[in-house]
């Protein structure tokens, strides 16, 4: 039997109010035209569905079992709506999110928290990987979007570059050098240096600024955490060259970060597969990244 969505429309509007009047008026229709939907429907079914006491409806046994499957239905169809909704304004679903370590450790966590507070529903993954790893595991869609440093092209993969940032020298409080307002490369002579590890693109950066220059660091320390730098310089035991992000989160007051000279651009790209329709969450994320880092940027972000 083809069921008739109006009449069971009316149905549920007279079980729901107990009343023809009452159901007309909720659906917008007369009274009579509730009337005949009830009895069509009760003829299309062949029960009788109400029947009246003086002036209430008293719905029959086969009522009540016939709305409490069409309330499940109209229960589930509001519920697809609302999921509807809320997936047309991104409050459901999932995000897989790559970070290298410096930002696993500072400005992600800040982004996730401003990203969650909206989308409470919404379940965020995130997983610490280096550049390489990155690129490869976006490329192969086991992320939605990564953030790595800028390495040049890689297949399967956009870049969508945040705005860039500028390393920072960190130095135990007590050098003489701590007093400097900014820290340059001739400043580090003979000093003991902690690097970032050799795969880093970072540390290659850093590398090059001291051949260009010619000044000799005490390369004595290295890791491939720039969190761990930070660490081992709080320790005492040298120098290092890190991100203003990782610089900013890891405070202690046995050390001190100071602009570095020459500028060693700390550049951050969002990665997303290619020939791969991006979701409204992934946008969302990656423009919350990039008001964080333009805010970095000015100096108003500590």
């Amino acid at each position: 039997m083809q069921m008739n969505p109006r009449q069971i429309e009316a149905f549920r509007a007279v079980m729901l109010t107990g009343s023809m009047s009452v159901a007309a008026e909720m659906l917008k229709i007369t009274q009579p035209a509730v009337s005949r939907l009830i009895k069509d429907l009760e003829a299309d079914m062949k029960l009788l569905l109400f029947r009246r006491e003086g002036n209430r409806l008293v719905p029959s046994h086969e009522a009540t079992i016939l709305f409490a499957e069409v309330d499940r239905f109209y229960v589930g169809m509001d519920r697809i709506a609302k999921i509807a909704n809320e997936l047309r304004h991104a409050k459901v679903g999932s995000l897989r999110i790559a970070a290298i370590g410096a930002l696993s450790l500072s400005c992600i966590t800040q982004a996730i928290s401003t990203f969650h507070a909206s989308r409470p529903a919404v379940e965020v993954t995130l997983v610490s990987l280096n550049t390489h790893q990155i690129f490869e595991f976006v490329a192969g869609r086991h992320f939605d979007v990564g953030f790595a440093q800028v390495v040049g092209e890689f297949p399967g993969v956009e870049l969508a570059p945040l705005p860039f940032l500028e390393d920072v020298c960190v130095v135990p409080s007590h050098y003489p050098i701590a007093t400097k307002s900014h820290i340059e490369a001739r400043d580090l002579q003979d000093l003991p240096f902690i690097s970032l590890g050799s795969n880093s693109p970072q540390r290659l950066k850093i590398d090059q600024v001291f051949a260009e220059t010619g000044i000799e660091r005490q390369l004595l320390l290295e890791t491939s955490l720039a969190a761990s730098a930070i660490a081992l310089v709080a320790s005492g035991l040298g120098v290092t060259i890190v991100d203003p992000f990782t610089a900013g989160y890891l405070r202690d007051d046995n050390i001190v970060a100071r602009p570095f000279k020459p500028i060693i651009r700390f550049e951050i790209t969002a990665v997303r597969p290619s020939h791969h329709q991006q979701s409204r969450l992934c946008r969302d994320f990656i423009e919350i990244m990039m008001d964080l880092f333009k805010k970095k940027a000015a100096g108003s972000l500590i």
